[in-house]
């Protein structure tokens, strides 16, 4: 009898012990991801989730670090067969029509694609909250964006008294494409007390003909076409020269930037807002340094 109650209370014992949620829960496991656009890249820099990056993609060339990770390919075509031996559980992406094709086949083979949109101010915004809600880190993605919106409106009082100053942010010039509305580089030239020419245009990146270029009269010129080795950098007319009617050739107001400095939208905002208030009002930003045309320190240039 005394045998059969010791056992009875083993018994009780173990389903107590099994209903301890200290003893059963199971931690969730960790992700291992694939980054192809690099707004999200720095956005996991940001959150410290860096560790858990196993690919990435092309276009990722910043933070350094990652550039040792196996590449995957284009973020429009990425290698399925690399994605799926990397053991990849979450992959981080641009909206892009032409890679639907290859997140159905990820989704399809169980693999987690998160497709970012961060073309505009706010979309890259609404981006670091989706990411950090998919990593775990939601809390730390909110601080970030609250810091953003912090030192944005810092920046806007700032140059609140300054002269508009008309500006055309150029990506590319063979045709030439530049920064329209809600993109976060027209936000960053309104802070500082620029005018976009193109604030009219028909979408956040436009193609622009040179027409409408020499009608609207820049008075300031930011050209992050070239992103080549030995690429012209700082202020310089350059090939800008063409037109010397343009009152920012005329008042040598061209400037030259590696496009990582302000083209990649993330957590650097600030920082980026900040050297655009160099190059459009350095009265009240200060002059930029020939370093701040350059690209970041360690950063291997992207294909364009």
């Amino acid at each position: 009898m005394k045998c059969l109650i010791a056992f009875l209370i083993l018994l009780l014992s173990v389903g107590c012990a099994r209903q301890d949620p200290a003893i059963d829960q199971v931690e969730p496991e960790e992700p291992r991801i694939v980054v192809m656009a690099p707004a999200a890249a720095e956005v996991l820099e940001i959150l410290e989730m860096t560790d858990r990056v196993v690919g990435r993609g092309d276009y990722v060339v910043w933070p350094p670090a990652m550039q040792e990770l196996p590449n995957v390919g284009a973020y429009h075509a990425p290698s399925v067969e690399t994605v799926l031996s990397l053991g990849t559980t979450l992959l981080l992406t641009t909206s892009s029509q032409a890679a639907q094709g290859a997140h159905v086949k990820l989704r399809e083979l169980g693999i987690e694609v998160l497709a970012l949109k961060t073309s505009t101010y706010e979309s890259m915004l609404a981006s670091i909250i989706s990411i950090g809600k998919e990593v775990g880190r939601e809390e730390k993605a909110r601080e970030v964006t609250d810091g953003i919106r912090r030192e944005m409106e810092k920046i806007r009082r700032l140059a609140r008294d300054a002269p508009k100053r008309r500006v055309v942010f150029v990506v590319d010039r063979d045709p030439v494409y530049v920064a329209g509305p809600g993109s976060h580089v027209d936000e960053m030239i309104r802070a500082v007390g620029g005018e976009n020419i193109a604030a009219d245009a028909a979408s956040d990146w436009q193609l622009l003909s040179m027409e409408i270029i020499f009608e609207r009269a820049p008075e300031v010129i930011i050209d992050t076409s070239d992103n080549g080795q030995g690429a012209l950098r700082g202020r310089a007319v350059g090939p800008w020269g063409r037109w010397p009617f343009l009152p920012a050739v005329e008042q040598k107001q061209v400037y030259w930037v590696d496009p990582i400095r302000l083209v990649i939208p993330g957590p650097r905002l600030p920082q980026m807002t900040r050297l655009m208030g160099q190059l459009v009002h350095p009265e009240i930003f200060e002059e930029p340094s020939q370093e701040d045309f350059e690209a970041l320190a360690g950063a291997n240039r992207a294909p364009r």
